[in-house]
């Protein structure tokens, strides 16, 4: 049975990733929790393709995992087969808080694992379960702001009568206002379109530092760079030239020799590679406030595209379609308009165009991946379709960008 796995990051309130959701669709269906769909053997394979046969380790970098689960798992005590301090029980909103279900609550919590009541409907019926959720999700699209005041209130109430009170997870955050709301709130996560798409903050200049990574960014998208005069240029930032030797000493290029100064490390990549790996570099210092893990995303996408280019006859593009991926976030990290930050980079228009634009062959690529990250699986496959690629295409390119990602150790 085809399957598929996607991780969407789960962040606190410093933007670091606290966790990862794991999504599981069947082919071409849309709602994971449609009645079409097996929601038990949706469970167990999303289960069984993270735990057995992708990897936990390749998917949340050694962070939890928050995975659903139906009551008949549940009642058939299937988390206990998993580590609990890697994973988070979420329980389903259509579970009700019968004796069977609240005791194998009971039992999961005694063994060490971490609950999270899943799109929590707030009723009396439900309340039961706050005595054993350590994280409540609240759908903010689908829950009126005046519920969700009260449910915060009556929380706090039952937080002075009793020592244990789960914390809050905001989902279906889509925009900075949803999020500002919920931090005024005092959810500590969030989870949501909103962190995975591109977000403009106007009113912002770019910090010093930032620009001159764009001036190396310049240096080495010329046709005939110089090595001499990038060499020079890396030899003078410490930090980009700590990086640039960790990652060519990495187990990725797998040197029989160490690598120890800047010049033979451009010389050993080769023009084509220092455009990627140098590009790369720049990208996780041009905002070190900015947490890892967009760095991380950029450069999945990066991979990604680079993967179905000769399966979608533009192998000549390949380069270009990675460069595009990774910065298709620029903005994100720069907090800057697309347009701006693109403005200072000597980039091809085959690379800056589609980012700009939103349209063409090439954005419509960036969107697959876009899509895939969100678990809009059906999505995806319909943006792959006019390029021939297969659902299987996507979920092993997808992986492979992940597991390509995770040996880099960024």
């Amino acid at each position: 049975m085809k399957s598929f796995v996607a991780r969407q990051p789960i962040f606190d309130k410093q933007n670091e990733v606290y966790a990862y959701e794991l999504l599981y669709r069947k082919d071409r269906i849309k709602n994971a929790y449609d009645e079409t769909v097996d929601a038990d053997q949706a469970s167990m394979r999303t289960i069984i393709n993270s735990f057995m046969e992708i990897g936990l380790d390749q998917l949340t970098n050694g962070r939890k995992a928050f995975v659903n689960f139906t009551e008949k798992l549940l009642l058939d005590n299937i988390p206990a087969m998993l580590p609990p301090n890697l994973l988070v029980v979420e329980i389903l909103e259509n579970i009700k808080p019968t004796p069977e279900v609240l005791e194998a609550c009971a039992n999961l919590k005694q063994s060490g694992f971490k609950i999270a009541l899943d799109d929590f409907i707030i009723c009396d019926e439900n309340l039961v379960f706050l005595d054993y959720a350590d994280i409540i999700k609240v759908d903010f699209i689908a829950t009126p702001l005046e519920d969700i005041v009260n449910f915060i209130k009556y929380l706090r109430g039952k937080k002075r009568r009793h020592s244990h009170t789960p914390r809050l997870l905001a989902e279906k955050i889509e925009n900075n206002e949803m999020y500002d709301i919920a931090v005024r709130m005092g959810f500590q996560y969030f989870q949501g379109y909103f962190f995975s798409k591109p977000v403009i903050v106007e009113g912002r200049g770019i910090n010093p530092m930032a620009i001159n990574r764009m001036r190396i960014m310049q240096i080495i998208m010329r046709p005939d760079f110089d090595f001499q005069e990038l060499s020079d240029v890396i030899k003078q930032d410490v930090a980009l030239s700590f990086r640039l030797l960790k990652l060519v000493n990495s187990a990725y290029f797998a040197f029989s020799t160490s690598v120890s100064n800047i010049q033979q490390a451009l010389v050993i990549l080769g023009s084509i590679e220092i455009k990627k790996w140098v590009a790369l570099m720049c990208l996780m210092e041009v905002n070190p406030d900015k947490t890892v893990e967009i760095t991380r995303m950029a450069l999945v996408r990066a991979r990604f595209l680079e993967l179905l280019a000769p399966k979608v006859g533009k192998i000549a593009e390949s380069e270009d379609l990675y460069l595009m991926g990774m910065f298709s976030l620029m903005d994100v990290m720069m907090e800057c308009p697309m347009d701006q930050v693109l403005a200072q980079m000597n980039l091809d228009d085959a690379v800056t165009r589609p980012l700009v634009e939103k349209s063409g062959e090439s954005y419509d690529l960036l969107r697959i991946i876009e899509e895939y990250e969100r678990g809009e699986f059906d999505s995806a496959v319909e943006c792959a379709k006019p390029f021939g690629l297969s659902e299987v295409d996507l979920m092993r390119s997808y992986v492979e960008a992940l597991q390509w990602s995770s040996m880099l150790g960024i």
